[in-house]
Parts: C-alpha cells; sequence; structure tokens
C-alpha cells in the first residue's frame, strides 16, 4: 500500500473516532441531564402525593375531622415522615377558633410572644 493510502485511513479512522466520542458525550450528557430531571420531578410529586394527606393532618388538628381518641383524651395519628417511613403522634390538644383582628400570644422563656400564622 502506498504511504499516502494508509495516511489517509489513518486520518479518516481519526476523524470517525472524534465525531464518535464527542457524539458519545452528547449522549451520555443527554442521560444525566434526563436522569437529574426525573430525580427532581419524582420529589416534586411526593411533594403533590403528601398534599391530600397534609390536608387530612390540619381538619384533624383544628378539630374540623375527628381523630381516633384513647380513653386518656389524646388523639392518634399515623402519617408518613419526608423519608415515606410512618410515624404515629400522640395529640392532647385544646382548639378555638380565633377572629381575624385579634392577635394570639403565646408564653415561651417567661416572655409573651405572637403566633404567627402557618404558611
Amino acid at each position: 500500500m502506498p504511504p499516502w493510502f494508509e495516511a489517509t485511513i489513518s486520518i479518516i479512522f481519526a476523524v470517525a473516532a472524534v465525531f464518535f466520542f464527542a457524539k458519545y458525550r452528547e449522549a451520555a450528557g443527554s442521560l444525566h441531564e434526563s436522569e437529574r430531571m426525573k430525580h427532581k420531578l419524582s420529589k416534586d410529586l411526593d411533594r403533590y402525593r403528601d398534599m391530600p394527606q397534609l390536608r387530612a393532618l390540619r381538619d384533624g388538628l383544628i378539630g374540623t375531622r375527628n381523630l381516633p381518641v384513647d380513653d386518656e383524651g389524646r388523639e392518634h395519628l399515623l402519617i408518613r415522615n419526608g423519608e415515606q417511613k410512618l410515624v404515629h403522634i400522640t395529640v392532647h390538644k385544646t382548639v378555638a377558633e380565633v377572629d381575624d383582628s385579634s392577635d394570639v400570644t403565646y408564653r415561651a422563656g417567661g416572655e409573651e410572644r405572637r403566633l404567627q400564622e402557618l404558611e
């Protein structure tokens, strides 16, 4: 084989290798981005999946929905935490409706503090 033909074939293979590795790198980057988005969307889905449970917890805590009560007057909840593990919560509560215009305070550390609404 003439030397110019061997050089041409070597150059063609080198260019093909560069294109192959560029395409491989692009595909790997796309796959990585796809996995990242799947993980992010999965977290968002978990958060929205918790919404009915959080509404039920809210309704149970403010007294519009009855929770199971034991003989000592404690109410019981069974919910999942952020790691999707079951947690048993026991609550002894006093519920009172509040006007929108009045301030609600509580005592902590010997001083009166204004209670802020959860957002």
